[in-house]
C-alpha cells in the first residue's frame, strides 16, 4: 500500500514536470504560427505546425503511458512505465528537437523580432524533456525510502517525499466526514441518477432527481425546502445543463445556488464557458467518488455559511433598523444622522421657532390616590396620541416634562410662518384629542392648557452614554410661561407668534398679561 502511494506520488510529480516543457513547446509554437501567419511568411508553416502536432502527440502519450491506472492494470513498474513513455514520445521529441535546430541555424528574426528567442525555448525545452524522462526511468523505491530516512534533499525524489510527508493518506473514516445537505442530481441518464441517488444518500444527503432540464427548474421553484446543491449534466434533451445554469445565475431567487457541473465534454470552450457563467466545479466523466464527494462537501459548506450570513445579515439589520428607528425617536432626522457620522458636538442656532407647551391641569394632585400603573397608562395613551399630531403637522417633540409635553415648529424649516401654522394646527388637535379622552377616562379629569412662542433658540445633543436632544433660550422659558397663564382648554399665544400668523385665526386679546420673571406682556387666546 505505501508503494502504490509512493508509485502515485512520483507519476503525479513526474507527469507535471514532463508536461511544463510540453505547454511550453506548445505555447510558443502557437505564438509563432500566429506571428507568421499575420506577416504572410507561409513558408514556415508547415514546419511550425509539426512542432505543434508533436507537442500534443507527446501530451497524449504522457497521460496514457503514466497513467495511475497502468499500476493496477499491469505488472510495469515505474521504471518499465517510464521506458514506455520514452519509446512512444521518441518520435515526435526527435521531431521537435531536428525542427528547431534546423529553424534556429536559418535565423528568421527578420520575419519575426522573437524568432530566435522562442525556437530556442522550444528546443531547450525538448531537452528538458530528456532529462526528465531520465528520471523516471532511474526511479527505485529503495532510493526514495533511503532519501526519506536520512532526510536528504535530491531531485524529483525529494519532491515526491514533500508530497508524502505533508499529505495524509485518506482512511475510511476521512470519506464520512461531509457536510450534509440537499441535492438536486440532473442527468438525462436514469442509470447516472439512480446510481448517484444510491451513493450520495448513503453520506447522508437528501437527493431530488430530474432527467432534463425543464424538470430540474420545475423542482427548483417547487420545493419548500432551500436546495443547497446542484449536479448538473450539460447534453440532456429539452433544455440543457448549460441553458439551465444561465438561467439560475440570471434569477435573483437562485443565483446564489452552488452548481458542480458533471459531463463527458471534456473540450476546453465546454469548461471555460461554464466556468465564466457560474459554475463553481467542473467534473468529467467519468468520475472519482472520492473527488466528487469532497467537492460536494466543499460546496455545502461554503452554500450553508452563506445562508447563515445571510439570517445574521438580516439579523443585524433589523436590529441596525431598530436603533435607527430608536435615534429618530429620540433626536431629528439631521441630528440623527450628524450623530452617526461621528459628529460629537452637535449645536445649531435658529433664528425663529415655534414652541408649544401643553400641560394637563391639576394633574398631579389628581394622582395622588391612583394607581401607579393607571397613571402611565393615562400619561401614555395621550402623549401618544400627541406624538401622532407632531408627526402629522412636522413639529418635532423634544421631550416630556412630567405631565407637560414639549415641542418646536421650524426647526428644520425656512418658512417660519408655516411652521407657526403647523404649531397652531396641532395644538388645536390636542385640545381636540384630550376632550376625546377625557370622555373616555373615569379616573380623573383631564383638561389641557397650551402656550406658544416664537423667537430664537439654539438646539443641540448634550450627554454621551445617555444622549439627549434639547433646545434652549428664552423663547422656550416664554413658551412655558404663557402655558402657565393660560385659561383651561385654550391656547395662550404670546404677540410675536400672533403677528407672525396674521388674519388667519380670531383671537382675544389680553393686555397687561403677568409673565413671572418677565413682567406685563400683551398676549393673545386662540378662539
Amino acid at each position: 500500500m505505501v508503494n502504490e502511494r509512493i508509485k502515485k506520488a512520483f507519476l503525479g510529480k513526474a507527469r507535471h514536470n514532463l508536461k511544463n516543457p510540453v505547454n511550453a513547446i506548445i505555447g510558443y509554437s502557437e505564438m509563432l504560427l500566429e506571428d507568421c501567419e499575420e506577416s504572410g511568411n507561409e513558408n514556415l508553416l508547415i514546419d511550425l505546425n509539426s512542432l505543434l502536432l508533436a507537442g500534443n502527440e507527446i501530451l497524449n502519450h504522457i497521460e496514457n503511458q503514466l497513467s495511475d491506472n497502468r499500476i493496477n492494470k499491469i505488472e510495469h513498474s515505474v521504471v518499465q512505465m517510464g521506458k514506455d513513455a520514452e519509446i512512444a514520445i521518441r518520435t515526435p521529441l526527435n521531431t521537435i528537437i531536428g525542427v528547431s535546430e534546423l529553424l534556429l541555424e536559418d535565423e528568421f528574426d527578420h520575419i519575426v523580432s522573437t524568432f530566435s528567442s522562442d525556437m530556442k525555448n522550444i528546443n531547450d525545452s525538448g531537452q528538458m524533456l530528456i532529462q526528465e524522462l531520465k528520471s523516471i526511468i532511474d526511479f527505485k523505491i529503495s532510493d526514495l525510502e533511503e532519501i526519506r530516512n536520512q532526510n536528504l534533499n535530491v531531485g524529483n525524489l525529494s519532491m515526491v517525499k514533500d508530497v508524502l510527508d505533508s499529505i495524509q493518506p485518506l482512511e475510511s473514516a476521512d470519506y464520512k466526514k461531509m457536510v450534509i445537505g440537499q441535492i438536486l442530481v440532473v442527468d438525462d441518464n436514469i442509470n447516472n441518477t439512480e446510481l448517484l441517488k444510491k451513493r450520495l444518500e448513503k453520506q447522508g444527503h437528501e437527493i431530488i432527481i430530474a432527467n432534463n432540464g425543464r424538470e430540474a427548474l420545475i423542482h427548483l421553484m417547487t420545493k419548500d425546502k432551500s436546495l443547497d446543491l446542484m449536479l448538473l449534466d450539460i447534453v440532456m434533451p429539452e433544455m440543457n445543463g448549460y441553458e439551465v445554469l444561465k438561467f439560475i445565475r440570471n434569477d435573483k431567487r437562485f443565483h446564489e445556488l452552488p452548481v458542480i457541473m458533471i459531463s463527458s465534454m471534456d473540450d476546453t470552450d465546454s469548461i471555460y464557458r461554464c466556468i465564466e457563467i457560474g459554475a463553481d466545479d467542473y467534473i468529467q466523466k467519468p468520475f472519482n467518488q472520492a473527488v466528487l464527494n469532497a467537492r460536494i462537501s466543499s460546496c455545502i459548506e461554503r452554500k450553508q455559511l452563506r445562508d447563515k450570513e445571510i439570517t445574521l445579515i438580516s439579523k443585524l439589520n433589523i436590529e441596525r433598523e431598530k436603533s435607527e428607528n430608536l435615534l429618530l425617536n429620540m433626536l431629528p432626522n439631521s441630528v440623527a444622522s450628524r450623530l452617526k457620522a461621528g459628529e460629537t458636538d452637535i449645536a445649531t442656532k435658529h433664528d425663529e421657532v415655534t414652541v408649544v407647551f401643553a400641560d394637563i391641569v391639576e394633574f398631579t394632585p389628581q394622582t395622588q390616590e391612583m394607581n401607579p400603573s393607571m397613571v402611565v397608562h393615562i400619561l401614555n395613551n395621550i402623549f401618544t396620541s400627541f406624538d401622532k399630531l407632531a408627526q402629522q403637522f412636522n413639529v418635532e417633540k423634544i421631550k416630556t416634562i412630567g405631565d407637560s409635553y414639549f415641542a418646536v415648529g421650524g426647526l428644520n424649516s425656512n418658512n417660519q410662518k408655516q411652521s407657526a401654522i403647523n404649531v397652531i394646527e396641532m395644538a388645536k388637535e390636542m385640545l381636540n384629542v384630550l376632550v376625546i379622552l377625557n370622555k373616555e377616562t373615569k379616573e380623573m379629569k383631564l383638561v389641557l392648557r397650551i402656550g406658544v412662542h416664537t423667537g430664537p433658540a439654539v438646539s443641540g445633543v448634550i450627554g454621551r452614554n445617555k444622549f439627549a436632544y434639547d433646545v434652549w433660550g428664552a423663547t422656550i422659558n416664554m413658551a412655558n410661561r404663557l402655558e402657565t397663564t393660560c385659561v383651561n382648554g385654550k391656547i395662550h399665544i404670546s404677540k410675536k407668534t400672533k403677528e407672525l400668523l396674521g388674519s388667519r385665526y380670531s383671537y382675544i386679546k389680553c393686555k397687561d398679561t403677568e409673565i413671572k420673571g418677565i413682567g406685563l406682556k400683551t398676549t393673545y387666546i386662540i378662539k
